[in-house]
């Protein structure tokens, strides 16, 4: 079974993997990043820079409540856990591990203890060339991929290993499980570890364990601080610490003799080099990673030199690991050739691949790294041995589909001003979702749209939010209160009119309402209240989609987006013979109902701070804040205007309020009579004041999570350290 495997579908070919594979062990089909198993080292690299999360490794999390339930089992600790578990004292960790139900604990130092005398037999005896091969990682390479150099790997257990038979022989009815931020640790398990090792857990896989059963739990502080020293074991996770351990003296190798190499990058290029005879060393202390501090489920947000103050800080208090004397146990072991043999393709197979994809001269390879591999040839080579698609080359694609990318040039101007213009329908519930969204099915066509709705309900907002998410919003948006003005002015208004045409007609004429909207949209609102003899000639205008102005013959196109609301109901008015029915039909092509304020009172809130917000920028001032149970009241409140009332409520209160903080005995009496209780605020240090608050809602979170701590931080928006420290803070571990 694979360690590293994509599931199906949720790659979204990004490439990042097969960028970030230090050995391209990654095949593209059909556009899915698959794990090539008999390539890969398991070094968890694409686990780690995947954003869609389309990379799982094997799980071993389900099989520990059985091991539990079974009796004995043994935890095997990495030495690097001070550097994912920093906010936690030793003690702690392993109290926790064993109120998860592990029955021992022992630290992988033991492992270190046990093998470090068998590497210095070794190096004394093969003085030439020795590579370390604690990283499983890096023996999976060489395994694989440099095959020449497997004779010089040191024969040797990894610390891993050697703490598995140690635990083994000293409670040989256990399950043995390593706790770690090692990926590989897992194909070393499978490649090496049978019977011995039961399962490997990674810090990140324990993190969740532990939130998941909510085990924390504060501990007596009056544990005993070990004397200061420095114990060497816990240093080995550092870059160079195996060499630290294995001659402290300096007495087994010159300087120059040993080679410290860490980093995917680095680790490349130096074992190519080896094999190509161009580095000399005695000593090869190599890790693919950044030390063990920096393995993939480290699960750590801290910076890299952070974590080694932790490892070194752990080390200082550290006593040495008490281990049986002479444990029989046989630290020996053997490496296999594994390494896959692809095909490679001759110059001209290379030219043809890259011919396909407009590459003919050597200037046309951008090397742009869009596919994930650092060169066209690299590529094309690798598209020849069948790891990759040959349409992956980016800049082809966007050659191949300028038109498609066209559409999402599109779809992105959209969304952006979709974003820049959400202030027009403000607040998160159902409703205003769905008016967001019939408004960007609008904005897509210049169908007409009929918005129907109470007064003051946002009809108009909802008509700018349309024109200004469609193509017509760098054009203007008119609008017209067609109950506002006589039959006559409203012709004149909407048509425009000619010099001379009657009585007072201005010197040249003047545009009307849809001779100005030219190119953009124009509102008729309050349609229902149009004279009939209006609505005839409206109707003309619409269906010819021309018109002329008053007392002139020129024909004029419209070219408007024609928009109406009213807050009447139109079908009732048809019915009535008060509104021409092939009107309504002609406008009612896009029908949408605005919801009165009281239906959809979870969004008084955000009309609040939105209106506050915007008065302060007005009036040049600091918005007023409301309280908590000001904003009760109005959510008490009906609010027959809808939200323009509401609005002219903030508006007064900005006016005639000098305090900062708006209370319910500033409200109108119509208001204050809906406040359930006194509002006055006891006075006490701010400070104290927001600790309270703090602590308030962190109870409540965990409450509300069932005490299931990494949903109560994902909740309150705060990182599970910084959560777990202010449960400390707060005394409220036993609740967590």
């Amino acid at each position: 079974m694979p360690v590293v495997k994509t599931i199906a579908d949720k790659c979204k070919a990004c490439y990042s993997c097969v960028r970030n594979c230090p050995v391209k062990a990654i095949k593209v089909e059909l556009g899915q990043a698959t794990v090539v198993e008999e390539r890969c080292i398991s070094c968890g690299n694409c686990v780690r820079v995947c954003s869609q999360n389309a990379k799982q490794i094997v799980s071993y999390v389900e099989d520990l409540p059985r091991f539990f339930a079974g009796g004995e089992t043994v935890a095997l600790l990495a030495p690097s856990f001070p550097a994912s578990f920093y906010y936690l004292e030793a003690e702690e960790l392993f109290a926790d591990l064993k109120s998860l139900g592990f029955t021992q604990v022992i630290e992988v130092t033991h492992g270190i203890e046990l093998t470090v005398p068998a590497y210095r037999e070794f190096l004394v005896n093969n003085p030439d060339l020795a590579i370390s091969s604690y990283c499983p990682a890096i023996v999976g390479m060489i395994e694989r991929h440099f095959p020449t150099l497997i004779p010089f790997l040191v024969p040797v257990d990894s610390a891993v290993l050697a703490s598995a038979k140690y635990a083994r022989w000293k409670f040989p009815q256990a399950k043995i499980v390593f706790i770690g931020p090692c990926i590989a640790k897992k194909e070393e398990m499978t490649e090496f570890g049978q019977g011995v090792l039961d399962a490997v857990l990674t810090f990140k896989e324990l993190k969740g364990m532990l939130d998941s059963h909510g085990f924390h739990r504060e501990l007596d502080r009056s544990v005993p601080q070990r004397p200061r020293g420095e114990s060497l074991p816990p240093l080995f996770p550092l870059s160079g610490g195996l060499t630290r351990n294995l001659d402290p003296d300096g007495t087994l190798y010159r300087e120059e003799d040993i080679a410290i190499v860490d980093g995917k990058e680095d680790c490349l290029e130096f074992l190519h080099n080896l094999q190509d005879g161009l580095v000399q060393a005695r000593f090869i202390d190599i890790l693919l990673c950044r030390g063990c501090i920096d393995g993939p489920e480290m699960d750590s947000p801290l910076d890299l030199f952070s974590r080694k103050y932790q490892i070194f800080k752990y080390a200082q208090r550290k006593k040495r690991d008490e281990i049986e004397p002479n444990p029989p146990l046989n630290l020996h072991r053997e490496f296999a050739d594994k390494h896959h043999v692809l095909k490679e393709p001759s110059e001209s197979e290379i030219k043809e691949i890259l011919r396909y994809t407009n590459k003919f001269k050597p200037e046309d390879e951008l090397n742009c790294g869009s596919c994930g591999y650092d060169s066209c040839r690299e590529k094309a080579v690798a598209v020849y041995q069948g790891l990759a698609e040959i349409d992956m080359c980016l800049p082809y694609l966007i050659e191949q589909s300028h038109g498609e990318i066209e559409i999402y040039k599109e779809r992105l101007r959209l969304k952006q001003t979709y974003h820049e213009n959400e202030q027009f329908l403000i607040g998160i519930s159902a409703a205003n979702l769905e008016l967001r969204r019939l408004a960007v099915k609008a904005s897509r066509n210049d169908a007409n749209v009929l918005i129907q709705g109470e007064s003051g309900g946002g009809k108009e907002v909802f008509a700018q939010f349309v024109h200004r998410l469609s193509n017509r919003r760098d054009h203007p948006f008119i609008g017209i209160n067609c109950a506002a003005l006589p039959e006559n002015l409203l012709e004149s208004e909407l048509f425009g009119y000619e010099e001379g045409a009657f009585t007072g007609a201005k010197k040249g004429g003047k545009p009307g309402k849809f001779e100005l909207a030219k190119g953009g949209s124009i509102l008729l609102d309050e349609i229902g209240d149009m004279p009939l003899t209006m609505q005839a000639k409206l109707l003309r205008v619409l269906q010819e989609r021309e018109f002329e102005r008053v007392g002139g013959t020129h024909t004029l196109r419209l070219d408007a987006r024609i928009i109406a609301a009213t807050n009447r109901e139109l079908r009732r008015l048809v019915h009535e013979g008060k509104f021409r029915a092939d009107l309504f039909y002609r406008l009612n092509v896009i029908s949408i109902t605005m919801p009165p304020l009281r239906d959809h009172k979870e969004d008084i809130p955000h009309l609040v701070n939105h209106f506050s917000q915007k008065m302060g920028l007005a009036r040049k001032v600091p918005p007023k804040i409301f309280s908590e149970d000001t904003i009760g009241c109005f959510m008490q409140y009906d609010w027959p205007g809808n939200v323009r009332e509401l609005e002219n409520i903030i508006e007064r209160l900005h006016y005639t309020v000098d305090e900062n903080v708006i209370q319910p005995y500033h409200l109108p009496p119509f208001l204050t009579k809906l406040a359930k209780s006194d509002s006055s605020v006891e006075l006490k240090p701010l400070k104290e004041a927001v600790q309270e608050l703090e602590k308030k809602m962190i109870a409540q979170a965990l409450k509300t999570s069932g005490n299931n701590r990494a949903a109560a931080a994902q909740t309150l928006g705060m990182p599970r350290a910084t959560f777990y420290l202010k449960l400390k803070e707060y005394g409220l571990m036993e609740s967590g």
